[in-house]
């Protein structure tokens, strides 16, 4: 998908059909994101989305999801934001949270998730780019 489409289309696409299997509400904005990335970066940011996707739909109780992804000179910056029901973060981190953690890290990138219960959650991921992408952003600047 991500090699066909790219990577905005490939999450766009991941969100519809999120959409039309639960009904949750997902809207994915993306501002400035390259499609020079490494494909190790795409990969990691269409699964952790995949992943918070798939916990909103089975766990959260969710009716909107917001996906933000946002390309910086230095790095690219993902959130996933729900309305959920929220969970208690050092009580119930299962292997879907883990293996997005481990996946940002591998990349030598930070994640974090802010949760409470009834509050919804927020799963922040940044990911160094180290110019990686810079060519094709400034052709089109």
């Amino acid at each position: 998908m991500l090699d066909d489409l790219g990577l905005v289309p490939a999450l766009r696409w991941q969100a519809r059909e999120v959409s039309k299997r639960t009904g949750l509400r997902v809207k994915v904005s993306a501002e400035g994101v390259s499609e020079d990335l490494p494909e190790g970066h795409k990969t990691c940011i269409y699964r952790i989305v995949q992943e918070s996707l798939h916990n909103c739909a089975q766990h959260a109780e969710a009716t909107t999801v917001r996906v933000s992804v946002h390309q910086e000179p230095e790095r690219i910056l993902l959130s996933i934001q729900d309305d959920g029901k929220g969970f208690h973060a050092g009580q119930d981190r299962g292997l879907g949270l883990l293996g997005m953690q481990e996946r940002a890290s591998h990349l030598g990138g930070a994640f974090s998730v802010e949760t409470r219960p009834g509050q919804g959650t927020s799963v922040s991921v940044m990911l160094p780019t180290h110019g990686a992408a810079t060519g094709s952003l400034q052709a089109a600047g």
